[in-house]
């Protein structure tokens, strides 16, 4: 099984009730009132941005024309993310533990029970979600990667789901989420959307049918297209894969590289296949040479000429602390076009946190991650 965590979303962290104005197609959902909760712990790491060496701070990462340089770029931005969020302890600690500063991070929006949460996702709300006031404060440094389903919760037992939102039914669902989002201040973040689509515990999977896939893959460009249209929309949209899960082939749910920036794949150090031990020299060859693993979603990346991502991955805490498997990722990333990697740095689901309980991850993430940044800045 090559799944691992489960992540939160508006749902299932409720912390708080807000009151909104809803505008849903041409009917007024007056002052609905929209829950949002947050989400205990995804952040990402810096950007193509700060990353505070023993040396201090350096940043990186190529320009386009209308992205901050210190941003992901859909190119070899080369930017550490982190899964978390601004201020708390497994930040501090994992900032602490390698010696770096995490401009980027990663928060999920993807367990949004109904389309009123969808479009007003909790990390939107000024004074309450903490990322707001986080990018606000730097917004050309300070990068935000958000995990978006292609529909809430509520469509989940709709059978005809995909065959609407491939017709456009669900644009205008996703223009007041992007027109939110940069309300928010958040018109660069990347938008991880439809993420992990090859697994089957999302609400928005890909479903069993060929013709299922391809109506995926046509919603997947009718939210980009209405989101793209909003005035001061500047996302970058990744596409992202699930490792080692379903074999199903990658052009037959792609939606084309009009409607995506970054191709990106979730890879933990485990396997729905045999590996050999932690340890030992096979190990890594066997992991990333499997199917649909690092090197065949690598492979489809620079077909379609994109860079790509790892927005999921980290050691498990069942296979103990593997620094080997932690090096080899980190000279992955250093030897391959990347645009950002993040570690999902969580205290549940038998991920390992990135801190000094870690020793043997921490040591391989900097030798290999922090250098590589380091690297890359200094061109």
């Amino acid at each position: 099984m090559a799944r691992r965590r489960h992540r939160r979303s508006a749902s299932h962290l409720v912390s708080g009730m807000v009151v909104v104005g809803l505008l849903v197609g041409t009917g007024a959902v007056a002052a609905s009132a929209v829950s949002v909760r947050r989400d205990i712990g995804v952040s990402t790491r810096p950007s193509t941005a700060t990353v505070t060496t023993m040396a201090g701070s350096v940043h990186r990462g190529s320009a386009s024309p209308k992205r901050p340089a210190a941003l992901v770029q859909a190119g070899d931005s080369k930017t550490a993310c982190i899964s978390g969020e601004p201020g708390t302890s497994d930040l501090r600690q994992a900032e602490l533990a390698t010696h770096m500063t995490f401009n980027c991070i990663v928060t999920y929006t993807d367990s949004a029970p109904n389309w009123a949460d969808w479009m007003y996702s909790w990390i939107t709300i000024k004074g309450y979600s903490p990322f707001v006031a986080w990018v606000a404060a730097d917004p050309a440094v300070h990068q935000l990667v958000d995990t978006q389903n292609l529909i809430p919760n509520s469509e989940r037992n709709n059978p005809k789901w995909t065959a609407q939102c491939a017709a456009g039914d669900y644009n205008t669902y996703a223009t007041r989420f992007a027109k939110n989002m940069v309300a928010a201040g958040f018109g660069y973040s990347v938008i991880r959307l439809g993420h992990e689509m090859n697994g089957t515990w999302e609400n928005d999977d890909l479903g069993t049918t060929v013709a299922e896939w391809h109506q995926w893959a046509q919603c997947f460009t009718q939210e980009v297209k209405a989101m793209r249209a909003v005035r001061g929309a500047h996302f970058l949209f990744d596409w992202n894969v699930n490792g080692r899960y379903r074999d199903i082939p990658l052009a037959d749910y792609y939606p084309g590289n009009a409607y995506v920036n970054i191709i990106g794949i979730s890879q933990y150090d485990e396997s729905g296949y045999y590996l050999p031990p932690v340890g030992s020299a096979a190990r890594w060859k066997a992991l990333v040479s499997e199917p649909m693993g690092l090197d065949e979603v690598y492979a489809f990346a620079r077909q379609h000429d994109k860079p790509l991502s790892v927005p999921e991955w980290a050691t498990v805490v069942s296979l103990g602390d593997d620094g080997n498997y932690v090096t080899h990722m980190g000279e992955y990333y250093a030897s391959h076009d990347i645009a950002y990697q993040a570690w999902f740095n969580v205290g549940h689901d038998n991920i390992v946190l990135l801190n000094s309980g870690a020793p043997h991850s921490v040591a391989a993430y900097v030798r290999t991650i922090a250098r590589a940044v380091a690297k890359s800045a200094a061109k």
